[in-house]
This record gives C-alpha cells, structure tokens and sequence, in this order.
C-alpha cells in the first residue's frame, strides 16, 4: 500500500522516482482532499451563498442618521436576529449534509447526482496503490501468488461494499516453463553462440532485478528439443511461408525465425507447423516495437529504461494457443473445466501447439541472422531495423538447437465474481470484465484495467451506500488465466451459459486500459451511441476537450464519427460476443508501449511513460463508469440497431467484391430486411421518447440488447466450430483482427462451391431471423 502523504515532494512529485509530471499543486490537493472526504456528494451540497443575503447596510446607514444614538440600538437588534437566522440555516443545511453522510440515505439519488458521484470519486492516487500492489509480485494464473492476489480482489470488492463477492474456481491445463535454450552449435566456430534467454536489469526499475521470476516460455507450446537449420520467415504470416515456398525454399524440417507483429504468435507457430518447420523462435524486432523509426512526440524515442519501446533484451512472452479456431481450456471446448469433467487427450485438442516454440529477444537474433548471411537475400518489406546484421531468408548452413522444457498440468485458477442485484423483478445484467493474472508484472497488461476496476467498484459501492440500486444487476468479473488463451471468462460463460443467454444485456471490457493518451474503443455497433455519448462527458486531461472530441481527431478517416473498431480476438470479450452472441464493447487508452508481455510492464514503466498522473486512469474510470450506469439504470437502453444495421450494409458491399459475379441474392434480401427492422425499431424508440408510444417499453429493451443472439449459428464455422457468430469472428490467419462474414469468406478463399452456397443460406437464414426479432416478430427475452 502507498502512503501518499510522505510520496510527494513540495513538487507534487512522487519522491520515490522524481517525476517532475505533478508538478501542478492543485492536482496533488486535490486528489489528497479525495482521501478525507465522506462521500464526493458534499462536493455538490452548497455552502452558505454570502453573496446572495438581503443587503441591511443602507438600512442601518439611513435609521442611525435619522434617529441618533437609538438606531445603535435598533442595529444591534437588527444583528442579533440576522445571527439567529444564519445560525438557524446553516445548522439545517448541515444537518442535511450529515444525513447525507450517514446511513439514513434517501431512497434514491437523481440521475444526476448519481453522475456526479461517478465523475468526482475516481481517485488518481488510490489508482496508483491498487497498481502498486498488482505489479509487487509476477502472478502468472494459477500460481500462488494469482491466487493470493484474487483474495485481495475479493476482499477490496468486499470492503468497498459490493454486496455479493465470491470466488469461482475451474481446473484447465495450462503449462509452466522448467528449463529452456537457444544456441547455434554447429558451422563455423565464430558463429556458436548460446542464447542468454534473460532480460537485463533496468536502472531505476526495481521489480527487473527479479529476472528469473518467470523464465521465457511460450502458454500452451509444445515441450521438444529439436537441432536443425534456421529459415527466416518475416513475420510468420501463411503469405510469408507461401513466398519462401514459390521461391522452392525448403522448409521441411527448419526452424522458422520470424518476426512478433501483423498477425497472432499462436498462427506463426501453426503456419510453420504446416510447412514442414520442426520449431519456431519469435523475436521482436526494433522497427516494430522498439525504438527505431520512432516518432519520439510523446516520449523519447529510446529503449526502456531511458524511453517507452523494447530494449535489446526484451522478451515478448505469450501464448501460442490458436486464437482463430477456440478459445479457452484446450482439453474441454464448449463445456466449462471443471475438477471431474471429461477431459480430451492433449494429443486430441486444436489447442495446443504441434511444433516447440520460444520467444527471443532481438540481441539474441542478431547471431541467428549472421548464421544466414549470405543465404538468399530477402525483399525490402522482409528487412527490419537492426543495425548489426543483415537480412538473408536461409536456410543457414549452422544449425540450432531448441530446447523448450516445461510442465503441463491440470491446475485451479481463480475468477472474482462480485455482483449488485437489479431492484426489477426478473432484472436483466450487464458484465464488467477485467482479467487479472499477468506474464510478469503486468501493469498495462492487465492491472491498469484491474486497478480500474477496483476504483469503479469503489464508486459504486458510495451509490449504494447512498441509497441507490440500480435497475438491472450488475456484475464485476475479476477474470483468470486470460493470457492462456481467455480462459477464466470463456469457462465462466460456458458454465453459466443459459443464464447468460437469458440475462445478459452486454459485456463491457477494460484489458490493457492504459499505455497513452489516445482513446480507442472496438465493439459491437449497438454501443457506439452509448459511447459517443458517454465520452462527451468525461474531459481529456491532456487536451482539455471532451474524449469524444479528442477521440474524433484521431479519428483521421472518420471525420464525422470516431472510430469504433470491430471485435476480433486477444480478450475477454471472445466467448461472450462470438460463442454466445452478447453485445461487447473493449475501451482503452493507447500510447507508445514497447513493454508488451516483459519484465518491464511495470510500476517504473506506468510511472515515467504510460500515466505519470494517473488522470487517464481516472478518466477511463469515469468512462466505463458511467457507460454501465446508464445500461444499468436506464429506463429505455441505449442500445441501437440501426448502426450494426449500417455495418453489416458496409461489410457486405466489400463481400461482393471478393466473387462480383456471384448471385448473392438470398444474402442481400435478409440484410434489407434487418435494415427495414432497425429502422422499424428506431421509430417505436423516437416515439417512446416523445410519450406517444404504444409498444411496451420490455418489448423495446428486449429487441435492442437480445438482437445480436439471432446472430448465433449453433453449426458454427467449420473447421471452428467453437466461433458462431454469422458476422463477426476472429480472422483465420490474423487471430488479433476480426473478419466479417467469416464462414463465407473462408469458404471463398477455400474455392468450395458446396460450402459457399451452404454459408450464404445460413449467414442469410440467421440475419433474417435477427430481423424478425428486431422488428417484434418474435417472443422476447
């Protein structure tokens, strides 16, 4: 815990690193008056308005000149009885602010008082002590230390007065490292080097100096050690591997060298796989998230410690499960893991990879690219931004030797579930989501979004405290092992399935909540409303305009909007939006972040490049805060229709550019359809507003936050079947970024006349069933 009082100099600056950006003292009160206050509400109670008291001086003037020395007496009476009136007033009004301070709330707050208290409680120094703690120890799930730390999440909800706080718990597999090596053993003698497979320390960073916390290791690799040449493969994308083998490069039987970047590890790892490659090693170039080419405008374009990007040492560690065909525990798809379940064989499961792989450093494969000098010469978009060494395809005459040690086990892991009930009989619910085990120590990925969490349950836990219930339930999920492969919130919701189904109205997000200034949202089109307007409120503490304005600017090519992207894969929002069909939204603050998945994700980090003042904590706080109080509150949702109507319009004109000769007919019909019931649903909205409206306000609610479920084809995609979703669903060979029509596109690419024709019929069978839904053609939720 930090003690904030003996932190800060007569600066404002945080002693223990000497950072000038809190300079401002007002800030420093201000977030130190935010410690001693009851509640933020008495921030809104007003204090006696002297201006606004009868002026009795001209009074008083004029009667002491007309009567003498009587008027002194008049005066002195006049005053006494003005001091009983103030004094009378002023104990009421703070008899007022007591009762509000106490228990004996009134039973409810406006809607505005309530956003007050979302807006003013968010604290920028209690954001940085719930980091603190996050990032003191590495908490790779299912470790001791995950589980010590889901106890305090637990606890913290607890104390901030969520009423209902447990602690969930399943058993998947996941892998730990035991041993490991690089190391080029054969060729010339000048060419043998033993990788050192470790991160240096950083001056100044303390938690760096545990560099054997968590060895580099890869989730959910194959344990193998293999000898054989190296190839280089650029970023390992199938394009890659298809170019070296136009060009008869022989690849059976390599280990590939690729790039992190452009596509998912887990898919350079199956592409190598299936070009005969017997092992994998994946570096992080300094071009892509190391310092060079880099613009250097918010921080310096230099490697950690002396800037925000990757050092020479730096390891990206990470899972190479294949994002694009599952998500969750590899051993049981489709059904939650719990302790006795039916397990599949690891042999049996799509989930774990086939080849060993590890993640290296860019020192460390700058002697893997001298071993290939001289061995076919790559094309330009191959090179990257080493300085000492050239870039050449192979395969080497040297070989390498690959070592990936490591433990596979069935082992608990821990999600923190706390929960609000809805004050409606049979209430609707909204999921908040954070996962909370790390690589290391994690504090962008993922205790920013976790330290969030915590603060926004604060908050809400002052709105209970003063009376208020919200409408529909609201959920707090603390989730687990997501760095696997999302597999705390994916075995969640394949456990609670049919209550999800029947209760869920959306699930918002925060992961890596923050690394920057730059705000960025990806998420289904029935929230962008909700978040343009939500974002309108909440000020950028940089630029002094709104986030909305602030966001629009960034927005370069969207000027009339900002830009909202699509869901893909890579967080907690994969099972609920594309297994099940819950609408979902991911919210974020991006910057220059070189640190992803290393040692040095850390508190220095979060201090000196990410947030020096923690207010984009705070404003992301105030953000996700008020999004889940109008969903939860709301008499009429602010979900629409109609922009996911407009998306689908836009993602199938780009369709028919991949077969333009195509009769797509069947297809186009359904989607005129789901756009005729959005605007059916617009107009029974409009009329609601305007107290003119007959349909039943449930009916409306039901249509605007069920819709997305008609979406959900229980055949699934082939080939992965595990994603659902007609629209939307992680691209094949991207993992990260999503593909639209996704069944359709695959069976495009795959030049299958039969299974086009099948995924057109069902793509259109299921948007038109969402079109009957939306248009009230249906029973509701």
């Amino acid at each position: 815990m930090v003690e904030t009082d003996n932190k800060i100099d007569d600066k404002g600056r945080y002693k223990s690193h000497g950072i000038d950006s809190w300079s401002e003292t007002q800030q420093v009160q201000k977030a130190t008056a935010f410690e001693t206050e009851t509640t933020p509400l008495l921030s809104k109670v007003a204090a006696a308005n002297h201006a606004g008291l009868p002026d009795y001086s001209a009074f008083l003037e004029a009667a002491e000149e007309k009567l003498g020395s009587a008027a002194k007496f008049i005066k002195v009476i006049v005053a006494i009885v003005f001091l009983v009136w103030y004094i009378a007033t002023t104990i009421s009004k703070f008899r007022r602010q007591d009762k509000l301070c106490s228990h004996e709330f009134p039973p409810e707050l406006t809607s505005d008082e309530a956003k007050n208290i979302i807006l003013d409680t968010p604290n920028s120094f209690k954001l940085r002590e719930y980091l603190v703690n996050y990032t003191s120890v590495a908490h790779v799930a299912g470790t001791e230390s995950d589980r010590l730390q889901a106890e305090w999440t637990r606890d913290k909800l607890v104390e901030f007065g969520i009423p209902d706080v447990e602690i969930e718990t399943y058993w998947p597999l996941l892998n730990y490292p035991k041993n490991h090596r690089v190391a080029i053993v054969s060729g010339p003698e000048h060419l043998h080097y033993e990788a050192k497979l470790r991160e240096d320390v950083a001056p100044g960073d303390d938690t760096s100096k545990r560099q054997d916390d968590v060895p580099t290791f890869h989730g959910y690799s194959k344990g193998g050690n293999v000898t054989a040449p190296i190839i280089y493969v650029n970023y390992g994308r199938i394009e890659d591997f298809r170019l070296l083998a136009s060009r008869g490069v022989q690849m059976n039987g390599t280990i590939a060298l690729v790039r992190y970047g452009e596509n998912f590890r887990g898919l350079k790892v199956t592409a190598a796989e299936q070009f005969g490659c017997v092992g994998v090693l994946i570096y992080s170039d300094p071009i892509d998230d190391g310092p060079v080419s880099k613009p250097g405008i918010e921080n310096p374009a230099k490697p950690y410690p002396e800037g925000p990007w990757r050092a020479r040492s730096s390891v990206q560690r990470g899972s190479v499960q294949p994002f694009s065909l599952m998500a969750g525990d590899p051993l049981t798809p489709g059904y939650a893991a719990k302790e006795n379940v039916t397990r599949l064989a690891i042999n049996e499961t799509i989930g774990i990879a086939k080849i060993p792989s590890m993640p290296i450093s860019w020192e460390d494969a700058v002697p893997l690219f001298k071993a290939l000098f001289g061995h076919g010469r790559v094309i330009e978009s191959w090179k990257g931004g080493l300085d000492n060494a050239m870039y050449f395809y192979g395969p080497s005459m040297a070989e390498v030797n690959l070592v990936n040690e490591i433990e596979n086990k069935i082992t608990p892991i821990w999600n923190v579930i706390g929960k609000i009930q809805g004050r409606e009989k049979g209430a609707k619910a909204i999921v908040l989501g954070n996962h909370r085990d790390a690589w290391v120590y994690g504090a962008i990925d993922p205790s920013s979004g976790s330290a969030i969490m915590l603060e926004l349950a604060r908050t809400f836990g002052i709105l209970l405290k003063h009376g208020w219930k919200p409408r529909r339930t609201i959920i707090f999920a603390s989730w687990d092992a997501e760095e696997y492969g999302m597999v705390g919130s994916t075995e969640w919701v394949e456990d609670h399935k049919e209550w999800l189904d029947n209760k869920a109205i959306c699930y918002l997000n925060v992961d890596m909540a923050v690394s920057g200034p730059h705000f960025a949202a990806t998420g289904s089109p029935s929230l962008n409303q909700l978040l343009y307007e939500v974002t309108k409120q909440v000020p950028d503490p940089k630029t002094h305009l709104s986030i909305y304005d602030t966001w629009l600017k960034d927005s370069k090519d969207h000027a009339d909007e900002p830009f909202v992207g699509t869901l893909g894969s890579g967080s907690d929002y994969v099972a609920f939006v594309d297994h099940v069909g819950i609408a979902s939204v991911d919210i974020r603050f991006t910057g220059e972040f070189g640190v992803y998945h290393s040692n040095y994700d850390s508190l220095y980090w979060m201090d000196h490049f990410g947030d020096p003042t923690y207010q984009y904590h705070v404003a992301l706080t105030q953000i996700w805060g008020l999004m889940a109080f109008h969903l939860a509150n709301d008499r009429l949702l602010n979900m629409n229709a109609k922009p996911y109507a407009v998306f689908i319009a836009e993602q199938y004109r780009i369709l028919k550019k991949l077969t333009p000769l195509r009769d797509f007919s069947n297809l186009e019909s359904a989607i005129k359809s789901f756009i005729d019931a959005a605007d059916i649903l617009d107009a029974q909205v409009l009329l609601f507003k305007e107290g003119r409206g007959k349909t039943p306000i449930g009916d409306i609610n039901s249509r605007l936050s069920f819709f997305e479920r008609r979406f959900i084809d229980p055949e699934g995609i082939q080939g992965r079947d595990w994603f659902k979703h007609v629209i939307i669903a992680p691209g094949l060979w991207t993992g990260y970024a999503a593909q639209t029509f996704p069944a359709i596109v695959e069976a495009i690419e795959n030049g299958n006349e039969t299974a086009i024709t099948h995924t057109m019929n069902r793509a259109a069978l299921y948007i038109e069933k969402a079109a009957k839904f939306v248009a009230g053609r249906r029973s509701f939720h």
